[in-house]
């Protein structure tokens, strides 16, 4: 049976986002949530598919309130940056098991006032929505990475990714990538790594700098960490993975795209976007071309919400989709924290300092 879901967003980004929630069949939408209650109304009716009856008469301004008229179990949170973490502490109080899109903090204030109602509430669970785990390429991945029939031990690799992303609204004002700084890792580089923490877990230590770039063009003003970025992670064994990326550069049609390479003692990897090549003893023995990202990443986050809800129905996964996706904020911030000081981080001292309260 389909758990009982507050939506919150309906609009741009999050309608996308909504409309993929009416495709999965794990949750069931019983009230949405947004502070423009018009432009939300405009938003459900241009959904496709089967609507609850009556939806869009159950549109709030506040979670609280959406909580206080239906029973539900469960929030979706996909509303601006900024305001992320407030929504996510207000959700777990009312008892929601939550998932908010990346990144559900900007600060390790906000992360560890997050943890603290976390621990408040053992038996909710957070996640952040990380979408592109989920597609078919990602998922191939993850299983070379992780499975028998894979790599073996990771022995290095490495990510390039790039994205042109033009960050001005139609009302000239900026979206919160544009002038939050630090977001590039939280935001951008976070859909990549993510992959890798979901199939590896944390590394050791991590080393990072930031690119400085301004390009009004595209709303590039100059806010540290917004532009791109590039690090070092030294996993325990000693195998090092490079990452580069870059906010202001070219892309494929659907903007962004991404190229990886690993080496494990068993063989290698080799993916451009959806093209994916296993070789083992220098012969290709697999070559697959699968979904990367489907358009509007409607059925990316269809997958998540899927997933998600099998592991609030079964137990399945729980323990994997809490901590990669809670680790993927702290690995980005360890970035971010590298970057700023010009040091070397212990990503497993800095989890503690956050996580252990």
């Amino acid at each position: 049976m389909a758990i009982p879901t507050i939506h919150v967003g309906c609009t741009h980004f999050a309608r996308g986002r909504l409309q993929a929630l009416v495709n999965c069949k794990g949750f069931y939408p019983v009230a949405c949530v947004d502070i423009n209650l018009d432009a939300a109304q405009e938003g459900l009716e241009s959904l496709e598919g089967d609507l609850p009856e009556g939806l869009g008469n159950r549109i709030y301004t506040t979670i609280t309130e959406a909580r206080e008229r239906h029973h539900a179990e469960v929030c979706l949170i996909y509303a601006s940056t900024p305001v992320h973490a407030k929504l996510v502490v207000e959700s777990l109080n009312l008892g929601l098991h939550t998932l908010c899109v990346k990144p559900i903090a900007t600060t390790p204030d906000e992360f560890r006032e997050i943890i603290r109602v976390r621990k408040a509430h053992p038996d909710l669970m957070l996640v952040q929505g990380q979408n592109k785990r989920w597609n078919p390429a990602a998922s191939k991945m993850r299983e070379w990475l992780r499975g028998s029939d894979g790599i073996g031990e990771m022995l290095g690799g490495e990510c390039r990714f790039w994205i042109r992303q033009n960050l001005w609204r139609a009302d000239n004002s900026l979206y919160p990538d544009a002038y939050v700084e630090g977001i590039f890792f939280h935001a951008a580089t976070a859909h990549q790594l993510d992959q890798l923490v979901a199939a590896k877990g944390l590394p050791r230590y991590v080393t990072a700098c930031v690119h400085q770039r301004e390009d009004h063009e595209i709303a590039r003003t100059g806010v540290w960490g917004t532009a791109g970025g590039q690090a070092l992670l030294e996993y325990p064994n000693g195998a090092p993975f490079c990452y580069t990326g870059t906010n202001a550069s070219h892309a494929n049609p659907f903007g962004w795209s991404g190229h990886w390479t690993f080496h494990g003692e068993n063989g290698d990897i080799r993916r451009d976007a959806g093209h994916l090549q296993l070789f083992r003893k220098g012969e290709c023995v697999e070559d697959c071309q699968l979904q990367d990202l489907h358009p509007g990443l409607i059925e990316d986050d269809r997958l998540q919400f899927d997933a998600f809800a099998d592991a609030l129905s079964t137990g399945k996964n729980q323990e994997w989709l809490q901590e990669t996706t809670l680790g993927t904020w702290i690995l980005m911030e360890a970035c971010n924290r590298s970057a700023r000081t010009g040091t070397r981080v212990d990503v497993e001292r800095l989890r503690a300092e956050l996580m252990d309260l």
